[in-house]
């Protein structure tokens, strides 16, 4: 057990990269507060501001940076100083006019957010623009003092732009290594827990359980590391290795591991595992696989051996459980298909370890590569271009719904109370970020309220602990900005908590003691501004949850028609390497997870869980993807078919059924003004299961023929099903006859 949690903590951030963000931060600005504190002390400086404002900087120049190259980083990150400059500026000096800073205020966060569809660069201008304004109002700056804050603003980007480009400079083959011993990892503690529950006689509920929860963790780190090879020169890390070979490695540990999952559960319900041998034969295959970590630089040839020997221990335990079909029919397909993707693991583990050694592989494989990488690529920019032209709708409506709520939020504020009026806009502004539809607001609306209301608490009573220990403080107060952002990408309520918890502490550090009174007001106003937020976004050019989901969806489907157009072509292949389809499978992976993400509120809501609701929506979709991960992993990629026009005729056929069928339930999801038919291939299959018994003299083609298919059966099934259910007219199509030319 402690080898487990200690194995999950080593494995809880694939690539390090919370960690190296959030250590940024804490290094920045405890740098810049430092180096203020120090240059005050020396010139005999007042400005304690100005030390704040430093480390304000020294954070916002490491977080509001999200340029595409690191060229463009370093132009945005020199160009901040300026917009702090001028925002702090014109805070101190029109502080003493009436309400005119607060429609400077709301000016920048209209600009924030409209500005964003011409690049990512003027909202990390604006972001910084809007904090430094927030704080020369919080902080109550006067003109006097813009030496020290001119320099403190220097002071806290210099550092920023030292530790993102000099210091700790982030470096995408480290983070690819990184990621992939996380995943190794993460991979090897599934493992264990594999064996022990093929070892136990007792099915523990518990276990499954946890099983379930680290394949679920599996597959995120594996989309995580798809992303990471497309952005990084693998060759730097492994050289001799191509990006479709690593995506499609880490793609089949994936879908081994889910595969293990599900057929264990199967087997021990059906008492296969009862047979010693086989359970043998299961445990030895994945104590080796779980033994040859393939990219680690421990790698052992041996386990791989011991792999395969497993693997054709298996074959012949196949061949044996066959003849006794009547004990093993309901479960022998559980195996055959554990040794299937078992054998894919490893053959992507030796060419890997081949390519390794050898590091070229030829000029056809390369030239081959090359091609598809190309395809990609293209395919990447084509993707870009349709997200850029849906961003120039997005930041003009949220752009309208930030001004209106920071106009009520302002309102509101000085209403009621006139020390921290900017309190409800600060958070409305923040929850409003990064939001796209309604659903969303309203998670990311109560995660921020729940977080502050914990926080507060514990801020409040934190601060008394330490009261008077300015050590304590400043070293709890460094601590909360650490968790704060190490964790922000896992819990955004765990973010709020250690944000509200700061606050609580530097209150306390400043004004020399905290107060309950204080301490709610933050929280009253946090929960307001939340609210704020969600009315304002639900009310004033709403993006529903549901159209949102919507576009999602037919977005998922589109990937998937290309998938298996992809995938039905390579049958028709005569090209000696089979076209790569990890890179699309990962593709439609961040699809589906985003569907996740968007619906999570809706099934919060009564009625969701219904026949008719979203709720059978997402899971046909959920199915579905399942059946298209497992077309590919289930395949034989090395066996080719013989290439017979009737093959082509059916392949084609089928293919055309699909496309269609995949086609209609795109208009359906969006809901246009059409006529949409869908057809099944109940005949096509018989006439594709039934081929071998018709012809055994030539059966082998027809065998191959349907395990190829095997998966394609559900999918289209799955897609007529949800067609059907949305309004579809279901028609009947000429099957194609396996004889015919």
């Amino acid at each position: 057990m402690q080898f487990y949690w200690l194995g999950r903590l080593f494995a809880s951030d694939p690539g390090l990269k919370r960690f190296e963000q959030a250590g940024k931060v804490i290094l920045s600005v405890m740098s810049s507060v430092f180096t203020m504190i120090i240059l005050l002390q020396l010139f005999h400086g007042k400005a304690v501001p100005a030390a704040i404002i430093a480390g304000v900087l020294g954070m916002m120049g490491i977080l509001t940076v999200a340029d595409d190259t690191e060229k463009q980083k370093k132009i945005t990150t020199l160009l901040l100083p300026l917009s702090s400059l001028t925002a702090v500026t014109l805070g101190s000096l029109l502080s003493g006019f009436g309400h005119i800073i607060d429609f400077v205020i709301l000016l920048i966060i209209f600009l924030a957010f409209y500005l964003q569809k011409f690049g990512v660069r003027y909202f990390s201008i604006c972001m910084v623009g809007f904090m430094s304004t927030y704080f020369s109002t919080l902080l109550h700056l006067k003109p006097a003092q813009l030496p020290w804050l001119c320099i403190g603003i220097i002071v806290g980007m210099t550092y920023a732009f030292l530790y993102n480009f000099v210091f700790i400079k982030t470096k995408p083959e480290k983070v690819l290594k990184r990621s992939v011993d996380s995943f190794h990892t993460q991979t090897n503690l599934t493992f264990s827990l594999i064996l022990e529950i093929i070892g136990d006689p007792v099915t523990r509920p518990e276990r499954i359980n946890k099983l379930e929860h680290n394949v679920q963790k599996l597959s995120e780190y594996a989309r995580m590391i798809s992303t990471d090879i497309s952005a990084t020169d693998q060759h730097l890390v492994w050289p001799g290795v191509s990006s479709n070979q690593l995506r499609l490695y880490i793609f089949d540990s994936e879908m081994l591991i889910e595969a293990l999952t599900h057929s264990v559960k199967n087997l021990k319900k059906s008492h296969a595992l009862e047979y010693a041998e086989l359970r043998r034969l299961l445990m030895w295959a994945v104590e080796s696989l779980r033994n040859a970590e393939v990219l680690s630089d421990s790698y052992e040839s041996f386990h791989l051996q011991e792999a395969e020997k497993a693997v054709q221990g298996l074959r012949l335990a196949l061949n044996d459980l066959r003849a006794d079909s009547k004990e093993s029919g309901e479960w022998l397909y559980l195996v055959r298909r554990i040794e299937s993707i078992v054998n894919h693991v490893i053959e992507g583990a030796l060419i890997i370890q081949q390519s390794m050694n050898e590091q070229l592989r030829g000029n056809e494989l390369r030239e081959y590569l090359r091609d598809v990488n190309s395809t990609v690529i293209e395919e990447e920019k084509e993707e870009a271009a349709e997200e850029a032209e849906d961003r120039y709708n997005l930041p003009k409506k949220k752009a309208y719904q930030a001004l209106v709520a920071g106009g009520l939020s302002i309102i509101l504020g000085y209403f009621l109370t006139s020390t921290h009026q900017y309190w409800i806009l600060l958070t409305a502004f923040l929850v409003l970020l990064g939001t796209e539809s309604v659903g969303r607001t309203y998670i990311k609306a109560f995660q921020r309220s729940f977080g502050t209301v914990l926080g507060g608490i514990g801020g409040f009573a934190l601060a008394l602990a330490v009261e008077g220990k300015p050590v304590f403080q400043l070293i709890f107060l460094f601590a909360c900005i650490f968790f704060a952002f190490y964790l922000f990408s896992v819990s955004y309520t765990m973010m709020s908590f250690f944000i509200t918890m700061m606050m609580a502490l530097m209150y306390d550090l400043l004004l020399g003691g905290v107060t309950y009174q204080l301490l709610l007001a933050r929280v009253m106003d946090t929960i307001i501004g939340a609210a704020i937020a969600f009315v304002v976004s639900s009310w004033l050019l709403p993006i529903k949850t549901k159209d949102k989901v919507s576009d999602v969806s037919a977005d998922f489907l589109e990937d998937l028609k290309n998938y298996l157009s992809s995938y039905m072509d390579n049958l028709l292949r005569d090209a000696q390497y089979p076209v790569d389809l990890a890179d699309k499978a990962f593709a439609m992976d961040q699809k589906l997870q985003e569907i996740k993400n968007h619906t999570k509120p809706i099934f919060k809501r009564a009625g969701s869980l219904s026949p008719s609701g979203y709720a059978r929506w997402i899971t046909v979709l959920y199915a579905i993807h399942y059946y298209a991960k497992h077309l590919i992993a289930s395949s034989n990629r090395k066996l080719r078919m013989e290439q017979k026009e009737e093959y082509r005729a059916a392949i084609l056929h089928i293919q055309d059924v699909l496309t269609e069928n995949i086609e209609g339930l795109c208009k359906l999801l969006k809901n246009e003004k059409e006529t949409v038919s869908v057809m099944d291939l109940e005949k096509e299959r018989k006439l594709v299961e039934r081929a071998p018994e018709k012809d055994k003299g030539r059966g082998l083609p027809q065998i191959h023929l349907l395990h190829y298919l095997y998966y394609v059966w559900p999918i289209n099934e799955a897609v007529v099903s949800l067609a059907l259910e949305l309004g579809a007219e279901k028609k009947k199509a000429e099957p194609v006859s396996l004889k015919k030319a």
